[in-house]
């Protein structure tokens, strides 16, 4: 579920960089507003052509192990063998619990205007929340027009890499020291089915989340170019001379 907040400030801030030429910064501030820790987050803009994960279809190395360890350098290798097809990718510096943010610069432009955004739900066997091509990547453009907007994750975007059985048991989770791996055998990425209470040694350490708890916040806004600030700056000042007369 797409959720845009304060769209006219979005569509103010899309018209104030019209015209920017090349590569455009985007400042991306991620927010925890779920239960659940999460990992730091993967991030890359593309073209169409680079699908980091399918639902209904098996998880890639890069993903299982985001959705199992919180680990993302097997996607980072991924990403890098995808060449031309990403302008840029990265990993945000820190884990987040409940209310916690950090800010990342991220470069596209609008042959490679698709965000992908992947992080694991850190209190799962193989659950991730996230989105790809063909599955909630987000257009940083309309045309050739950055935009300025925030998009909220929900429990609809939380998924089951399908890697891991979800036993809820301890000696299977990694944020309490298990190493167990027992096979799922749907295996297959699917929407995640949410804590089990009563299942496992587990399940009380293990925060439940539903489909319309708000798990991630995106807030996404394009860098002004020297020469876009410039212009603004000297609006500005003509305001202000107008307002002193």
């Amino acid at each position: 579920m797409i959720r845009f907040v304060n769209r006219a400030l979005a569509l103010a801030i899309s018209v104030a960089v019209v015209g920017a030429a090349g590569a455009d910064q985007f400042q991306i501030t991620v927010t925890n507003m779920g239960p659940q820790p999460i990992s730091p987050m993967f991030l890359a803009a593309s073209n169409s052509n680079f699908d980091a994960f399918t639902v209904g279809s098996t998880a890639s190395l890069g993903i299982k192990n985001i959705a199992e360890m919180g680990d993302a350098t097997a996607m980072q290798s991924i990403a890098a063998g995808a060449g031309s097809d990403i302008s840029q990718y990265i990993v945000g510096p820190s884990v987040l619990t409940t209310g916690q943010s950090y800010t990342v610069n991220l470069m596209a432009d609008s042959a490679h205007p698709y965000l992908t955004y992947i992080s694991m739900l850190g209190k799962t066997n193989d659950g991730f929340v996230g989105g790809a091509i063909g599955d909630d990547a987000l257009n940083l453009y309309v045309g050739s027009n950055p935009l300025a907007f925030s998009y909220i994750l929900t429990g609809t975007q939380a998924w089951d890499a399908g890697t891991e059985l979800n036993t809820q048991n301890a000696a299977d989770l990694a944020f309490l020291g298990g190493t167990g791996n027992p096979a799922d055998s749907n295996n297959l990425i699917r929407q995640h089915a949410g804590v089990i209470p009563g299942v496992g040694d587990s399940w009380q350490l293990m925060p439940a989340w539903g489909l319309t708890q708000d798990l991630v916040r995106l807030d996404i806004a394009p860098v002004p170019e020297p020469a876009t600030l410039a212009v603004l700056g000297i609006g500005l000042l003509a305001a202000l001379r107008r307002r002193k007369k």
